[in-house]
């Protein structure tokens, strides 16, 4: 035997004294590459191989310098953070007067800007993040420290009515949240500008809610598009419904059924559509794996069936919340549509982040979510077409509207101190009346 030992060369980690000028590229080619794949077939869809693949290097090459790909999502994430982390520093002062106002919009459009070039990370981080990898703790790092800086920059700005630290959390899920719906074509056509247009004067106001409407007009925005919501056809569910499943069956089969329904939504809710299995489900539900053949023929269908519970639940919310005044002294039943609508939001969350993934098989689920979601923003609009005397395009109000309530009580419980429902629900009623009917309020 040899008396010299074998030792394996050392990782190319981005900080590597060994790395050098041919190693940087080759580490720079595997994360672009990785982007563009990620944003072609989804993180889930894409392997190490079709990585190396791209890079036009070895699989041994690409391990020389991560480990695997959420190694590679992790970087991702760095770079698009440390541009956001730039731009949050240079937010100017906030406040009720033409200076906060524009400073507000000028970052809202540096934030858009990010968002663009980062699109993939940002549509894709909220799946990954559910599933069980070493993302989930990098996501929640760069959400925390993001928070921070914007509380101290809120904190400065002397909002009143809104703890700094729900203020922030409120604005970073907001601004997300419209980026996703408008990078996943569900802002009926409106162009960037105009989306951080109404997401300015929104925030602005549920920030300082006595902005006069001279300083909303200052910066001549332009509400833009038509006066009504699109509502997509609804796609036909005979033979897809739990009810259709279950039809004919004995009442143990019935039983069995409903329970692989809701094994699978709990699993798509805490691991992710695309990594969960099938042994995933059956074991979440107790039963043998040829018990789930038996009823489904394969894990997208159950995603159907879901889907089609999806969307019973969204047209109900959508019809509740049409006769709900969101003005009225009583808040009783704006408080319990709040509750449920984050329920709801909670219980299908897998079903529906599934429903915006790329290189998902998702023709059909996809328009189960785009009827849905057309339905709750035509009813959302009904509300809130209100004569104002400053710019806000009554459709993305809808959509703001749809943003708010989905997305803030999940935000809420991300926080270090998480809050409790009674606690967000007062947050999102706060939102509604400042940032959709300030000039009702005395």
């Amino acid at each position: 035997m040899s008396a010299n030992p074998i030792t394996r060369r050392a990782s190319y980690g981005p900080s590597s004294p060994e790395i050098g000028t041919r190693g940087a590229n080759t580490r720079s080619k595997i994360v672009d590459v990785s982007l563009d794949l990620f944003s072609q077939v989804g993180f889930f869809n894409t392997s190490v191989d079709a990585i190396a693949k791209a890079a036009d290097i070895s699989r041994a090459t690409l391990y020389q310098y991560f480990p695997g790909k959420d190694e590679i999502f992790i970087e991702l994430l760095e770079e698009c953070g440390r541009a956001l982390f730039r731009v949050a520093r240079r937010i100017g002062p906030l406040g009720p007067t033409e200076v906060g106002f524009d400073n507000l919009n000028w970052w809202l459009g540096e934030w858009s800007w990010v968002f663009e070039k980062y699109s993939t990370m940002f549509i894709q981080w909220t799946a990954v993040a559910s599933s069980d990898t070493a993302v989930r703790p990098q996501i929640s790092r760069f959400i925390g420290g993001y928070n921070n800086l914007i509380t101290t920059r809120l904190e400065t700005s002397e909002i009143d009515g809104i703890d700094p630290v729900a203020g922030a959390m409120v604005m970073q899920a907001m601004v997300h949240r419209m980026n996703l719906f408008m990078h996943t074509g569900r802002v009926y056509g409106r162009d960037t500008q105009s989306i951080i247009d109404a997401v300015s004067v929104y925030l602005q106001l549920v920030l300082f809610p006595d902005t006069p409407a001279s300083v909303l007009n200052s910066l001549a925005l332009r509400p833009s598009g038509g006066t009504e919501i699109a509502i997509p056809e609804p796609p036909s569910t005979e033979g897809l419904t739990t009810e259709d499943r279950i039809a004919g069956l004995s009442t143990r089969a019935v039983k069995t059924v409903r329970t692989l329904i809701e094994a699978g939504a709990t699993q798509f809710r805490e691991k992710g559509y695309h990594r969960t299995s099938v042994d995933d489900i059956v074991e979440e539900a107790g039963f043998a794996r040829g018990t789930f053949y038996k009823y489904f023929s394969e894990k997208q269908d159950l995603l159907v069936t879901l889907s089609t519970q999806a969307l019973d639940g969204a047209l109900d919310l959508a019809e509740r919340i049409r006769h709900i005044d969101p003005m009225a002294e009583h808040e009783t039943a704006l408080r319990q549509w709040i509750a449920d609508m984050a329920e709801f939001s909670a219980h299908y969350a897998g079903s529906i982040d599934a429903w915006t993934q790329e290189g998902n098989d998702r023709d059909l689920v996809y328009e189960f979510g785009a009827h849905g979601q057309g339905m709750m923003d035509a009813s959302l609009f009904t509300l809130i077409d209100r004569k104002r005397d400053y710019p806000l395009d009554p459709v993305l109000a809808a959509v703001l509207f749809r943003a708010l309530v989905s997305r803030v009580p999940a935000a809420a419980q991300e926080l270090p101190e998480p809050m409790s429902e009674e606690q967000f629900v007062d947050l999102i009623i706060l939102c509604i009346r400042r940032g959709f009917f300030s000039h009702l309020l005395t």
